[in-house]
């Protein structure tokens, strides 16, 4: 009898059908055991891989440095009296809880372009430099005249350089009552340099006794020289210039830059926004 071999598509007699038989028995003897050597190195690599992947999640994680800034080396009878450093947040007054400015201080974004704060109902004067800087020099003035904050852009290539010309009496002449209190280069991210003096008479500036006057002049973020200077009497302390000079200096931003304001969200957060 013939039966049709439905693999090979043909009918076949019994000695046929004998030797199909043997092949399939032959081929699946060799499925069998291919199927077994493919399990057997499945098995090896689950169990390699599955190794690998506890040993990675064991390994320790990358490691964080961090860097302590070295307290500023203050000198002269003002320095003693307090230190800052090239933020000034030692002296800054204290910032308001809602992250924006001190209380009793505002964020301006001046017409120059530069963001700063300022104490809170100060009027705002301009005097044309013509010395080619980015910016003229801008004073903030208490109601009665006492008190003057300055903000400028200075020409020299340092803020240390800039200061050591104001101090050249013959490039820029003092007042009999001028005395130098210290003079500082703070430890800071960028160059910067701080004067603190006293002084009978100022310019154009009202009869109030002695004057106390700090100068702070520091590279901003945009890479230019800038000066920060706080005058007030002598007669009340000296801590109000620096905190004065402090608090201008931890929320002034360059004009055209980005500057995230202290304290807020992204260092952010207060009445002036960000700057771009």
């Amino acid at each position: 009898m013939r039966i049709y071999d439905s693999d090979r598509q043909e009918w076949v007699g019994p000695e046929r059908e004998r030797a199909v038989a043997l092949l399939h028995d032959r081929d699946a003897g060799r499925q069998r055991a291919a199927l077994r050597g493919t399990v057997a190195v499945l098995a090896v690599c689950g169990l390699a891989f599955g190794t690998w992947a506890l040993g990675w999640k064991d390994e320790p994680g990358p490691t964080g440095y961090l860097t302590q800034r070295q307290p500023e080396q203050r000198t002269g009878s003002d320095g003693a009296a307090g230190g800052t450093d090239a933020t000034g947040t030692e002296d800054a007054a204290r910032p308001s809880p809602d992250g924006g400015p001190p209380s009793g201080y505002e964020s301006v974004l001046d017409a120059e372009g530069f963001r700063t704060a300022v104490p809170r109902g100060w009027s705002r004067g301009q005097q044309d430099t013509r010395s080619g800087t980015a910016i003229d020099i801008v004073n903030y003035r208490s109601s009665d005249g006492s008190r003057r904050l300055q903000v400028y852009e200075v020409s020299e290539p340092s803020p240390m350089a800039s200061l050591q010309v104001f101090l050249d009496d013959t490039q820029v002449p003092k007042s009999a009552g001028f005395e130098q209190l210290s003079l500082t280069s703070p430890a800071a991210p960028r160059p910067a340099a701080r004067l603190a003096y006293r002084t009978d008479r100022i310019t154009d500036e009202p009869e109030i006794g002695v004057w106390h006057v700090v100068d702070h002049r520091f590279e901003a973020q945009d890479g230019k020289i800038y000066a920060i200077a706080a005058y007030g009497a002598e007669a009340d302390g000296t801590q109000d210039e620096r905190e004065l000079v402090a608090t201008a200096l931890e929320w002034f931003c360059p004009p055209l830059t980005y500057c995230p304001e202290p304290g807020g969200a992204e260092g952010g957060g207060g009445t002036g926004g960000d700057r771009t």
